[in-house]
Protein backbone atom coordinates (compact mmCIF):
# COMPACT_ATOMS: atom_id res chain seq x y z
CA UNK A 1 0.00 0.00 0.00
CA UNK A 2 3.35 2.14 0.34
CA UNK A 3 2.97 3.00 -3.52
CA UNK A 4 -0.88 3.80 -4.56
CA UNK A 5 -0.37 6.27 -6.53
CA UNK A 6 -4.33 7.18 -6.82
CA UNK A 7 -7.35 9.52 -5.70
CA UNK A 8 -8.98 8.93 -2.57
CA UNK A 9 -12.67 8.63 -2.35
CA UNK A 10 -12.90 11.61 -0.30
CA UNK A 11 -11.29 13.92 -2.93
CA UNK A 12 -13.22 12.02 -6.03
CA UNK A 13 -16.57 12.73 -4.04
CA UNK A 14 -15.39 16.29 -3.60
CA UNK A 15 -14.81 16.66 -7.61
CA UNK A 16 -18.29 15.61 -8.30
CA UNK A 17 -19.79 17.80 -5.95
CA UNK A 18 -17.55 20.87 -7.51
CA UNK A 19 -18.63 20.15 -10.75
CA UNK A 20 -22.62 19.58 -9.79
CA UNK A 21 -22.41 22.64 -8.08
CA UNK A 22 -21.07 24.64 -11.31
CA UNK A 23 -23.38 23.06 -13.65
CA UNK A 24 -26.43 23.74 -11.23
CA UNK A 25 -25.27 27.29 -11.38
CA UNK A 26 -24.67 27.81 -14.54
CA UNK A 27 -27.85 25.48 -16.37
CA UNK A 28 -30.37 28.21 -15.43
CA UNK A 29 -27.83 30.72 -16.92
CA UNK A 30 -27.29 29.07 -20.08
CA UNK A 31 -30.88 28.74 -20.45
CA UNK A 32 -31.64 32.48 -20.43
CA UNK A 33 -29.27 33.66 -22.77
CA UNK A 34 -30.40 31.16 -25.12
CA UNK A 35 -33.96 32.67 -24.97
CA UNK A 36 -32.49 36.12 -25.26
CA UNK A 37 -30.53 34.84 -28.18
CA UNK A 38 -34.07 33.70 -30.00
CA UNK A 39 -35.56 37.13 -29.33
CA UNK A 40 -32.55 38.70 -31.08
CA UNK A 41 -33.60 36.70 -33.74
CA UNK A 42 -36.78 37.06 -33.12
CA UNK A 43 -36.20 40.71 -33.59
CA UNK A 44 -34.20 40.52 -36.76
CA UNK A 45 -37.44 38.59 -38.48
CA UNK A 46 -39.69 40.89 -37.70
CA UNK A 47 -37.65 44.20 -39.04
CA UNK A 48 -37.17 42.51 -42.53
CA UNK A 49 -40.68 41.58 -42.56
CA UNK A 50 -41.58 45.69 -41.87
CA UNK A 51 -38.95 46.02 -44.14
CA UNK A 52 -40.66 43.79 -46.75
CA UNK A 53 -43.74 45.11 -46.46
CA UNK A 54 -43.27 48.88 -46.84
CA UNK A 55 -40.82 48.21 -49.95
CA UNK A 56 -43.89 46.31 -51.22
CA UNK A 57 -45.85 49.61 -50.56
CA UNK A 58 -43.30 52.06 -52.03
CA UNK A 59 -42.22 50.50 -55.26
CA UNK A 60 -44.57 47.84 -56.05
CA UNK A 61 -47.92 50.08 -54.91
CA UNK A 62 -49.08 46.15 -53.45
CA UNK A 63 -52.30 47.97 -51.41
CA UNK A 64 -52.98 43.95 -49.66
CA UNK A 65 -50.83 42.50 -46.74
CA UNK A 66 -51.34 39.31 -44.44
CA UNK A 67 -51.79 40.68 -40.68
CA UNK A 68 -50.54 37.62 -39.06
CA UNK A 69 -47.35 35.67 -40.54
CA UNK A 70 -45.97 32.90 -38.87
CA UNK A 71 -41.81 32.32 -39.38
CA UNK A 72 -40.28 29.49 -37.49
CA UNK A 73 -43.39 28.94 -34.90
CA UNK A 74 -43.65 32.40 -33.86
CA UNK A 75 -47.19 34.55 -35.11
CA UNK A 76 -45.97 38.32 -35.80
CA UNK A 77 -49.35 40.19 -36.44
CA UNK A 78 -48.91 43.88 -38.36
CA UNK A 79 -51.40 46.52 -38.09
CA UNK A 80 -51.48 49.22 -40.82
CA UNK A 81 -51.90 52.85 -40.98
CA UNK A 82 -52.18 54.67 -44.07
CA UNK A 83 -52.26 59.29 -44.16
CA UNK A 84 -55.23 60.64 -45.34
CA UNK A 85 -53.64 61.30 -48.83
CA UNK A 86 -52.06 57.89 -49.35
CA UNK A 87 -48.86 59.04 -49.22
CA UNK A 88 -47.62 57.61 -46.18
CA UNK A 89 -48.28 54.09 -44.50
CA UNK A 90 -46.83 53.07 -40.97
CA UNK A 91 -46.90 49.14 -40.08
CA UNK A 92 -46.38 48.00 -36.46
CA UNK A 93 -45.26 44.77 -36.48
CA UNK A 94 -46.13 43.00 -32.94
CA UNK A 95 -44.70 39.64 -31.54
CA UNK A 96 -44.01 37.13 -27.94
CA UNK A 97 -40.61 36.60 -27.76
CA UNK A 98 -39.01 33.30 -26.72
CA UNK A 99 -38.34 35.77 -23.56
CA UNK A 100 -42.26 35.52 -22.66
CA UNK A 101 -42.06 39.33 -23.76
CA UNK A 102 -44.17 41.44 -25.57
CA UNK A 103 -42.62 43.34 -28.71
CA UNK A 104 -43.30 45.91 -30.94
CA UNK A 105 -41.80 47.12 -33.88
CA UNK A 106 -42.75 49.86 -36.26
CA UNK A 107 -41.62 51.78 -39.06
CA UNK A 108 -42.84 54.18 -41.77
CA UNK A 109 -42.73 54.73 -45.72
CA UNK A 110 -43.73 57.46 -47.75
CA UNK A 111 -44.53 56.97 -52.13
Amino acid sequence: MKNCKGFTLIEVITSVMILTVTTIILLPALIVLYDERTSIQQEEIALFLLKEVITDWVYERNDVFQEEIKVESTMYNLSFNTSNDDQKLTVCVHWVGANDRIYERCESGKR
